[in-house]
């Protein structure tokens, strides 16, 4: 089987806008599954995993757990129109007050804002979650606010000295993120981001996938037929 090159996955997102990084959308490309022919985890240009950062680096998708504690790229023009229905169109401080939004993770989104990009291992640190028994609480919270596209992964942090070693991966507000790429960062209306979903949708979704995303992005019947 043949590998993927860099420019060709990143076409990918181009052409999808939403493209999972493994096969979790039923009828619908992932990453995995397009460069299964690829060199993981070898460090070399042809190794996928680390094109989970560079895409984000070269500002062509965000990247991060937009669904549940499944990881996908979305693309930045495409990202704000996502987040928008994700967050459904309510800030983050909104959404604490509404009860939509764990204390947890309001105060974890306001350490962040104030360090900006920062890798996990600080992070947790930072927001004085750094003991064993609120390990789960700490990565519950970070999914949640990923969920809510308030949140997305930037980078790698190298744990130690040995290149082979797990990352801690970093992270960022979505808004200082998009503006750091020179992205728009627009709030999009509710109603023109479901219509501007569902028509890329529909070009690139069977059935089954696009019964997926209309669950998963809370677009009704009516809205995707």
């Amino acid at each position: 089987m043949n590998s993927l090159a860099y420019g060709e996955f990143v076409k990918l997102i181009e052409k999808h806008k939403i493209l999972p990084f493994s096969g979790f959308v039923p009828e619908y490309p992932s990453l995995t599954a397009a460069a299964s022919g690829n060199d993981w985890h070898t460090g070399t240009e042809t190794d996928p995993w680390l094109w989970r950062i560079r895409v984000v680096e070269d500002g062509v998708a965000a990247y991060g757990k937009f669904f549940s504690e499944k990881a996908c790229f979305i693309h930045r023009e495409f990202f704000p129109a996502v987040r928008s229905i994700l967050s459904s169109g309510k800030t983050v401080d909104e959404r604490y007050q509404d009860g939509l939004l764990s204390r947890t993770a309001y105060h974890l989104y306001k350490v962040l804002r104030e360090h900006g990009n920062i890798d996990s291992r600080n992070l947790r640190k930072a927001a004085g979650l750094h003991t064993k028994e609120s390990k789960r609480e700490y990565e519950k919270s970070l999914v949640e606010l990923q969920n809510y596209g308030d949140v997305v992964i930037t980078g790698a942090a190298q744990q130690n000295d040995h290149t082979s070693g797990w990352s801690s991966m970093c992270y960022q507000p979505s808004d200082v993120w998009l503006s750091s790429i020179q992205a728009n960062d627009v709030s999009v209306p509710i109603d023109d981001a479901k219509k501007q979903l569902i028509a890329e949708l529909l070009n690139s979704c069977s059935a089954k996938s696009l019964k997926f995303f209309a669950k998963k992005l809370r677009l009704s019947e009516l809205e995707v037929h």
